[in-house]
């Protein structure tokens, strides 16, 4: 099922305007419920949502990998996954550590917050490590592709859009939120059993320090844009040796961190 409605409009041009109906997504709210912790609300494009629920954990650094996962269950607007890490709300933070308990964890981790926590935490981010180089070339094959494929968005225009490259594979997601786009993508690759390290994402929407973040927790060290980076989305790619590209529009871009992973020749 595709959630997209028609609604009626007016459009205008040139001083001439004609009654339309026009194509648009037809968002839902949707509750998350890890373990015993408060849910969590989203506004969303309700579809691959095992996808989103795996690649948010992860990039919140709610569980270290897939097979921390112990079920998933999808129930009307409503996801409930249970992980091998019981997380309840004693715990406050995110990033799971194995301790003499077993199952029970405590957190540390840098936050990932809009009002600013992540400021804080800048001398815990560790350096992202990884061999892989993208060609220039590529860089602005890879954001045509995205727009070419993206199809709820050409029907719409009202989603981002996120592709995850890992060797010769594509993974590509859609959402009203950039941020569950990218979850999605994550979710997915990591489903797949894809090397995150060695895989890089291409999306639709500003680089802020809160996106930023989940490739810092998921390892994943190339980020490319169309749009322009937030001076809080630099701070962090630079701190975590992430490469940043954006505004890559017809044949440009902008390289702004860690360059030694873009051939520039190539």
């Amino acid at each position: 099922m595709e959630y997209i409605k028609e609604i009626p409009a007016i459009k205008w041009k040139n001083g001439n305007y004609v009654k339309v109906l026009e194509q648009t997504v037809n968002d839902e709210n949707i509750f998350l419920y890890i373990d015993d912790l408060e849910h969590r609300k989203f506004s969303t494009y309700p579809k691959d949502l095992k996808d989103f629920t795996i690649g948010y954990a992860l990039a919140e650094g709610l569980i270290k990998s897939f097979e921390d996962v112990e079920s998933i269950q999808i129930k009307d607007k409503n996801i409930f996954l249970k992980t091998k890490y019981n997380h309840n709300l004693k715990k406050n933070s995110s990033t799971p550590h194995d301790n003499s308990e077993g199952q029970e964890h405590t957190y540390e981790s840098i936050m990932s917050d809009s009002a600013g926590g992540w400021r804080s935490e800048l001398n815990n981010i560790e350096p992202v490590s990884s061999d892989l180089k993208v060609k220039a070339s590529d860089i602005i094959k890879n954001i045509q592709e995205l727009k070419e494929n993206a199809k709820i968005w050409q029907k719409t225009g009202g989603v981002h859009v996120a592709q995850l490259i890992y060797k010769d594979n594509v993974i590509l997601r859609e959402d009203v939120s950039r941020h569950v786009a990218v979850d999605k993508v994550i979710g997915a690759a990591a489903r797949k059993g894809y090397d995150l390290t060695n895989s890089y994402i291409c999306y639709s929407g500003r680089i802020p320090a809160d996106m930023l973040i989940k490739f810092v927790r998921v390892k994943i060290p190339i980020v490319i844009s169309n749009a322009a980076p937030a001076g809080s989305g630099y701070m962090i790619a630079d701190k975590a040796n992430i490469t940043m590209v954006g505004f890559v529009r017809d044949n440009r871009f902008n390289l702004y961190t860690a360059p030694e992973r873009v051939l520039l020749n190539e």
